[in-house]
């Protein structure tokens, strides 16, 4: 105890010291040259504008798209990222500009091959996003219900978790459990953090392994063990890229952001009050503060990423009616 605070008076002493030795440089300065400081001085008078302001890596996202290019139809989109360079709308798109692209790909397009990976995709889109003046936010996914697992991994030898005759069948449903799932996604997660880790137009990158689109959850969930294997191979490829994890399970999402991801939720403006459908409950007044709550994540935001994804569209809102947060917006407006 002495001795740290022996150390610590000498270091503040040996600091006031160096700053006493700067202000009277600094007062010599100003006698021989009365008029730098003056000279130096940048007066700033902002303009008013009537536009959108474009907060860098906060705000809203494009998505599979980039600034000026014509958006997904009002009510559909795709997930399918972008694997060409796409032209600018002819007309101006009616959506404001925007700091971050957010595109995702499946992992048949990236590795469609063993071993060969197609990362001329994500070098296109950081090319695209700095040419537009964003960043890139990514995930990788590996299947959805209706884009399978790469053929090659299906015929690997992994093994499935459902059968053919299964009412899912016609969905090629992956053991999470099977040490080949771990071994051949690992890899494909390990080369793209080997690339692209730190790579300064590269905002944000989703912890995705589990379930349709990698969200996290499936009907043929495997235990946390695994699940865990499946984040730490994402921790351990980007140590400098922020991560995002999915909101799902909540002890995946406690053990992600407990070592460093901040997190992401998929269905902002979904205002219904209850559900029957164990897969889709109602979220933002049920789940969504209850999960927060249970993973201890209420503080997160304060030092890493928080992501929104919008429930359907911002248009499919207006269709649903009392579900959407547009009933409620003007339900409070007295509307």
């Amino acid at each position: 105890m002495i001795e740290i605070a022996f150390r610590e008076a000498g270091r503040t002493r040996s600091k006031w010291i160096a700053g006493m030795a700067w202000a009277w440089a600094l007062l010599a300065v100003a006698a021989v040259a009365p008029g730098i400081a003056q000279s130096n001085i940048v007066v700033v008078r902002p303009k008013e504008i009537h536009d959108v302001l474009v907060n860098p890596g906060m705000g809203i996202t494009t998505f599979q798209r980039f600034n000026g290019q014509a958006t997904n139809p009002p009510l559909k989109w795709s997930e399918v990222g972008p694997v060409a360079k796409i032209p600018q709308a002819p007309t101006k798109p009616d959506f404001p500009e925007t700091s971050v692209a957010y595109c995702r790909w499946y992992w048949d397009a990236i590795e469609p091959e063993p071993g060969k990976f197609r990362w001329e995709i994500l070098d296109l889109a950081l090319e695209e996003a700095r040419a537009h003046g964003q960043t890139l936010a990514i995930r990788l996914m590996p299947y959805s219900n209706q884009d399978p697992l790469p053929a090659w991994y299906r015929n690997s030898g992994a093994r499935r978790a459902n059968k053919s005759t299964d009412k899912d069948g016609e969905i090629w449903q992956p053991d999470f459990s099977d040490p080949l799932f771990l071994k051949y996604w690992g890899e494909l997660v390990a080369e793209a953090g080997r690339r692209y880790d730190g790579n300064p137009f590269l905002d944000s990158v989703d912890i995705s392994s589990v379930g349709y689109w990698g969200e996290g959850w499936s009907p043929y969930m495997p235990a946390f063990a695994y699940q865990k294997e499946l984040i730490d191979i994402w921790l351990e490829a980007f140590r400098r890229t922020p991560l995002l994890m999915n909101f799902d399970e909540q002890q995946a999402l406690t053990y992600g952001t407990e070592h460093g991801a901040g997190w992401r939720l998929d269905c902002l403006g979904d205002m219904r009050t209850s559900s029957t459908n164990v897969y889709f409950p109602a979220e933002m007044l049920e789940i969504y503060p209850q999960q927060i709550v249970r993973a201890g994540i209420q503080d997160v935001w304060q030092r890493k990423p928080v992501s929104l994804e919008v429930c359907y569209t911002v248009a499919g809102w207006q269709k649903r009616a009392t579900t959407s947060i547009t009933f409620w917006i003007k339900r409070c407006a007295g509307m």
